[in-house]
């Protein structure tokens, strides 16, 4: 038989054990415990009847909705409280820390020191875990019920259940206000709401290291496109996937408040029961009890307090972007926010422009990389690709060919133009007046085109798009424009005309139009990707951009065509080990060379000087394994 309130002690206080039910329900073990660490017994009934004192303290046992009573009027009478998980309750005892407790947790909640905790209302109801606002999968998934099961079910299963819940997921218009009035119109699937970590999928996205500052978390989720949320599913679900920032389909707010209206309104479940629907409040009570817990619990809810609002949502739609997303279903990819347009567009524009700086970088870049080339220095070729500035116009080129803006391709079109004009008749005069004819290997390097060269071109487009796109990395277009060589091909084709050797000019200007055409095509496909023109406006242009890409295939395809032959020739000749007159023979140093004849140049490799009948018919026989007539340049090399 329990004792009543009014024999308390004065000094200390009382310990009480408050159970939900029958006491003949509790498990025997508590029972012995409960009676070993002398408490006070009180049922609900009594519990709620009587008043108590802030120098007592309360171990609550019971369900959800019991607690949830508790934890109210500890509020009111500020008394110490803690809470002793049932059985079926393993979700409630990991949120307290209490799982890793070793020993009588009665005597651990009896004795810990109490610390002030904050509180989560939705309108009047106190939140254990979180609020769940409409449907944000997978954030969801772990607040419908508490369903032990579904958190036992692997993550891969939890992935494509929250995938196949695509299919009915709707946008909705919805307004937030916070506590400092604060307010974004947006289009959502749903939200959570929480003010501790009680959802690991939610802590995935916040990497957050504490929490009790007095304010509540809310994620709204909007996805963008399917892309997009398979991207917020994998960085929700498998925490090796954590990033510094959140994924687009999310944005947060921190407020000490907030209110969601919804149209048409969301259901509403608050610690997996429905809880009706929008509109609805949710506030948080600043230190509102005295809370026994674990330390580890302290560690992730240390007691602080922040006034600062937080809102990131920039990648949510806004207003009328949002009033448009809702009419739609959701896009395979993600369509550009109203801002990102603006801010790509206006330095495209700038890029596309032809000034006086551009000429400038132009002429002194052709001299640097057309004295490279006589010079053979790669170091000189390589600052002249850093110093042109061609690449820019390319890439708004791209831009107006994929969204069919006449006054944005035609004008970047006309500085490309200008600028392969430029570098034609710098190198051209250069060359000329040079006293020089003699081909080097950085020459060389530019006459030869090939599909590979058309693979690099379009990897450099698709790399000069992103970085575009994101000024964080806009510094990689450096290493794009080392990599993809726009005005060195450009310098030999001038060189050649300079030369008057049409062959040199026509390999190394198909080389030029090989880069510009992978760069076109490729960086117009990726700006489609990543939402700057719907597929609908994007078809014409990258017809195109496919067109430009087939024509500069069909030489190039040759070309590789004639390499690959060329590597199997050299392969078999190196294998094939000759006998010529009695002594014996070895190719190295092979080199193959394609101009009015085909030639062979390499070493021999002999044990005594060949004649020149032997090296007729040494000739002879590498015609054989060849297939075809060819010159050789050889020199021998005597092997003792």
């Amino acid at each position: 038989m329990s004792r009543s309130v009014e024999e308390k002690e004065e000094q200390s206080g009382a310990l009480y054990f408050v159970y939900e039910g029958a006491r003949e329900e509790l498990p025997e073990a508590l029972l012995q415990e409960i009676e070993a660490q002398k408490l006070e017994w009180l049922d609900a009934g009594e519990f709620f009847e009587s008043s108590f004192e802030s120098k007592d303290r309360i171990i609550a046992h019971g369900s959800l909705l019991f607690l949830k009573k508790v934890l109210r009027k500890a509020e009111a009478e500020s008394f110490s409280l803690a809470i002793l998980p049932t059985p079926k309750q393993p979700k409630l005892a990991r949120l307290l820390g209490l799982s890793g407790v070793e020993g009588s947790l009665l005597a651990f909640l009896g004795s810990v020191e109490p610390q002030p905790l904050d509180l989560l209302y939705a309108e009047e109801e106190p939140v254990f875990f979180s609020a769940l606002v409409g449907e944000a999968p997978p954030l969801g998934l772990q607040n419908m019920a508490l369903n032990e099961d579904l958190e036992r079910g692997s993550r891969l299963g939890l992935f494509f259940r929250a995938f196949w819940s695509l299919r009915g997921l709707r946008r909705v218009l919805a307004e937030v206000t916070t506590a400092k009035g604060q307010t974004l119109k947006t289009a959502i699937t749903g939200a959570l709401i929480f003010n501790r970590e009680a959802n690991s999928f939610a802590a995935n996205l916040l990497q957050e290291s504490s929490y009790n500052d007095g304010q509540l978390r809310a994620l709204l989720i909007s996805p963008l496109s399917v892309v997009s949320y398979l991207h917020h599913l994998t960085v929700s679900i498998y925490a090796r996937f954590r990033q510094p920032s959140l994924p687009d389909s999310v944005g947060l707010i921190k407020s000490e408040s907030l209110t969601i209206e919804c149209d048409p309104p969301l259901k509403i479940s608050v610690d997996g029961v429905e809880r009706g629907e929008t509109p609805m409040s949710f506030r948080v009570h600043p230190k509102a009890i005295r809370f026994c817990a674990s330390e580890s619990f302290w560690e992730r809810n240390h007691p602080t307090q922040s006034d600062k609002e937080t809102l990131r949502v920039d990648h949510l739609p806004k207003e009328d972007e949002a009033k448009e997303v809702i009419r739609k279903h959701l896009p395979i990819l993600t369509h550009a926010s109203e801002e990102e347009y603006k801010e790509l567009f206006t330095t495209l524009r700038a890029d596309g422009k032809l000034s006086s700086t551009f000429v400038i970088l132009m002429i002194l870049s052709t001299l640097l990389a057309t004295v490279g080339l006589f010079l053979n220095s790669a170091s000189v070729v390589i600052g002249a690709m850093l110093l042109a500035p061609l690449m820019q116009p390319i890439v708004t080129f791209s831009m107006g060919l994929l969204r069919w803006d006449g006054s944005l391709a035609y004008g970047a079109l006309r500085t490309v133009s200008v600028g392969v004009v430029l570098v034609l008749l710098s190198a051209l005069i250069l060359a000329a007046l040079l006293p020089f004819r003699e081909l080097t290997a950085e020459m060389a390097g530019r006459l030869h085109p090939s599909l590979l060269d058309l693979l690099v071109a379009v990897v450099s487009g698709i790399a000069a798009a992103y970085a575009k796109n994101n000024p964080k990395i806009s510094g990689s277009l450096v290493g794009v424009a080392i990599a993809v060589a726009l005005v060195p091909p450009l310098s030999t084709a001038g060189i050649g005309l300079g030369w008057g050797d049409w062959m040199m000019f026509y390999h190394a200007f198909l080389l030029f139009l090989t880069n510009f055409a992978g760069i076109v095509f490729a960086a117009a496909l990726m700006f489609m990707l990543l939402g700057f023109s719907p597929l609908h406006r994007a078809q014409k242009g990258l017809i195109y951009g496919v067109m430009m890409v087939l024509i500069v295939a069909i030489p190039l395809t040759l070309t590789f065509r004639q390499m690959v032959r060329d590597a199997d020739l050299l392969q078999r000749l190196e294998r094939q080990e000759f006998r010529v007159e009695g002594t014996r023979v070895a190719l190295n140093n092979m080199l193959l060379h394609h101009d009015k004849i085909d030639r062979l140049l390499c070493d021999l490799l002999v044990s005594r000087p060949l004649t020149t009948s032997a090296l007729k018919r040494l000739k002879d026989r590498i015609e054989r394994i060849a297939g075809e007539p060819l010159e050789m340049e050889c020199s021998q090399r005597i092997r003792f």
